[in-house]
C-alpha cells in the first residue's frame, strides 16, 4: 500500500513538472496570451482533469513555470562579494547571465517576457524575485572600497538595460549572440563610474520635491464628446470619431481596473456608454479595441516630446525638456499610460512589439549625445538602447504600482541616466543641480500667480 502510494505521488509529480515544462515551451512559441489549458495539457501528455487537481487555474501553473525558470536562470549567477572592484563582478554576473540565458532561451523569455503577462499573483512573484536581485546589486555598489570606484546607476535601471537588451535578442531567436554583449554593456555601466561616496542617483537630489508642475502644452480632451441625446443633425463622421474614441477610452480604464486578460467587451460597452452593435461596427474583438487604444494619442505624445526637445538649445536641457513633457502626460494619463505600458506584455506580441517601437523612438533623442562625447572617450552605439530600456524599467515599476505621482518627480534621475554617459557623471550633476534649481524657481512663481489670480 505504501510503495503504491509512493508511485502514484512520484507520477503526480512528474504530472506537474510536465505541465511547467510544457507551459515554458508553450509560452516561448506562442506566448502566455495564446495558451489554452487544453493546449497545455495534450502538450504535457496529462488530462485536462489533472491539470486542475495540480493548478487552480493557468496563471497558477505560470507562476510555477516562473519560479522553475527564475530558479533555472538565476541559479547559474553566483553571488559576487560584497566587496571587490564593481568591474569584475559586472563581467562575472553577465557573463554567467548571459550564457544561461543562451543555453535556456524559454526560460529567459518567460522569465523576461511572458510572466509581464500574467495578473497580480505573477506580477509580485516577479517583484519579489526582481527585488532581491535588485538589493543584492544595490549593497554591491554600496559596499565599494572607499578609495576604489562605483556606479552612480540605481539598480533598477540596470536590470532594465539588461533586460530590455535580452528580451529583443530572445523575441527574435538571436539567442546565440547574447554572449557578446558582455562587453558593450560594460562599456556603457563604466560610463557611470565615479569615486566611492554617496551616489547622486539615488540620493534625495536625483528626485524633484514636489510634483512638478504640467507643461503648458495643448492636450486632447480629458473626455471625449458626448452625442446629443435623440434626433441631431451630426455628421457621420462626427458620430464614428465620438464612438470610436469613447471605445478606445473605455478600452484604456476597464484594462486599468482589471488588466488586460480579465476584461470583456461587455465591461468596455458599459465604460464606453455604447451598445455592443457599436463596438462590433468599429472593432473586431477585444485586442483590436486594445490595439486600437495603444496608439491613441502616441503621434501627439511624440511631438510634444520633439517640440519640448527642440525648444531648448543645450543637450542636457532638451533632454530634461523632453523627458519633462513625456512624464507629465503619462502622470496626466494614468489609464493610457497603464495600458500602453504595463498591459501591453498581456495583449499579445503585436502589442508589444508596439511598445518596442516606441522605446527605439526615443533612442532618436540620445543620439546627439554622441556629439557630446570627449575626444578622449568612447561609448558603445548600444549605449542608447541600454539608456531606453534602463529609463522605461522606472517608468514600468512606477506605473504598474500605480505610483503615477512619482513619475515627475523622477525627472532628475531620469535624465541623469539619459546624458551622464555622454557628458560625464559629474558635469551632468552640475547641469542637472542647476535645471532642478530653476525649475523650483519656476514652481514657485506659477504658486505665486495663481494666488494672485485668486
Amino acid at each position: 500500500m505504501a510503495r503504491a502510494a509512493k508511485t502514484t505521488a512520484s507520477a503526480r509529480g512528474s504530472q506537474r513538472e510536465r505541465l511547467i515544462e510544457a507551459m515554458i515551451d508553450l509560452c516561448a512559441q506562442t506566448g502566455y496570451l495564446g495558451v489554452s489549458v487544453a493546449e497545455l495539457s495534450a502538450y504535457a501528455g496529462v488530462s485536462s482533469k489533472t491539470f486542475y487537481e495540480l493548478f487552480s487555474d493557468k496563471e497558477d501553473c505560470l507562476l510555477a513555470a516562473y519560479r522553475a525558470s527564475a530558479a533555472r536562470i538565476l541559479a547559474n549567477v553566483q553571488p559576487v562579494a560584497q566587496e571587490g572592484d564593481w568591474g569584475e563582478a559586472a563581467r562575472s554576473v553577465l557573463e554567467q547571465l548571459l550564457l544561461a540565458l543562451r543555453e535556456e532561451p524559454a526560460s529567459g523569455r518567460l522569465l523576461l517576457v511572458e510572466a509581464l503577462a500574467g495578473g497580480a499573483r505573477v506580477r509580485s512573484e516577479r517583484e519579489r524575485v526582481l527585488g532581491a536581485f535588485e538589493q543584492r546589486a544595490q549593497q554591491f555598489l554600496d559596499s565599494a572600497p572607499r578609495e576604489g570606484k562605483t556606479l552612480d546607476l540605481p539598480a533598477t535601471a540596470v536590470i532594465g538595460a539588461v533586460r530590455s537588451l535580452v528580451s529583443r535578442h530572445l523575441r527574435t531567436q538571436s539567442e546565440d549572440r547574447l554572449p557578446l554583449l558582455v562587453e558593450d554593456l560594460l562599456g556603457w555601466l563604466q560610463s557611470y563610474a565615479v569615486p566611492t561616496g554617496k551616489p547622486w542617483s539615488t540620493g534625495p537630489h536625483s528626485r524633484l520635491r514636489a510634483r512638478r508642475a504640467r507643461a503648458a502644452i495643448v492636450q486632447e480632451p480629458v473626455e471625449p464628446e458626448r452625442l446629443p441625446r435623440g434626433r441631431h443633425r451630426l455628421p457621420a463622421g462626427a458620430v464614428a470619431r465620438s464612438q470610436r474614441t469613447r471605445i478606445i477610452r473605455g478600452t484604456a480604464e476597464v484594462m486599468m481596473r482589471k488588466g488586460y486578460g480579465e476584461a470583456t467587451v461587455s465591461e468596455i460597452v458599459a465604460a464606453a456608454g455604447i451598445s455592443r452593435e457599436v463596438f462590433y461596427a468599429h472593432f473586431a474583438n477585444k485586442q483590436h479595441a486594445y490595439l486600437a487604444a495603444q496608439q491613441y494619442g502616441t503621434q501627439y505624445i511624440l511631438e510634444s516630446c520633439t517640440a519640448a526637445y527642440f525648444s531648448r538649445a543645450d543637450w542636457c536641457e532638451r533632454v530634461w525638456a523632453a523627458l519633462g513633457a513625456l512624464v507629465d502626460l503619462l502622470a496626466a494619463n494614468p489609464a493610457f499610460a497603464h495600458l500602453r505600458l504595463v498591459e501591453c506584455y498581456s495583449a499579445g506580441p503585436e502589442a508589444i512589439e508596439s511598445t518596442e517601437q516606441l522605446k527605439r523612438s526615443a533612442t532618436i533623442f540620445l543620439q546627439e549625445g554622441f556629439n557630446s562625447l570627449p575626444a578622449d572617450r568612447q561609448l558603445p552605439r548600444l549605449a542608447v538602447h541600454a539608456i531606453a530600456g534602463a529609463i522605461f524599467e522606472v517608468f514600468y515599476g512606477h506605473i504598474s504600482r500605480g505610483e503615477f505621482e512619482q513619475l515627475p518627480r523622477s525627472l532628475p534621475q531620469l535624465t541623469y541616466i539619459a546624458v551622464a554617459p555622454f557628458v560625464g557623471p559629474q558635469a551632468a550633476v552640475k547641469a542637472l543641480e542647476r535645471l532642478r534649481s530653476e525649475d523650483a524657481t519656476a514652481g514657485r512663481e506659477r504658486a505665486g500667480a495663481n494666488a494672485g489670480q485668486v
